[in-house]
């Protein structure tokens, strides 16, 4: 496998991954909820999306 695609995956994948504000655990959410809130699979927090870095 080539670097830039093992990379472009592991970026994916950091982009999905929240921890919640409320138990500290980390979840990954699914790629069609990133831009919305979640319910924490443990305690059912909610964890707000990622904020967005601007150029």
């Amino acid at each position: 496998m080539s670097p830039y695609f093992i990379s472009v995956i592991i970026g994916t994948l950091l982009g999905l991954k929240r921890t919640c504000p409320k138990c500290n655990r980390v979840q990954v959410v699914p790629s069609n909820k990133k831009n919305e809130s979640v319910p924490c699979k443990f305690c059912k927090a909610n964890i707000p999306p990622a904020k967005q870095i601007s150029s």
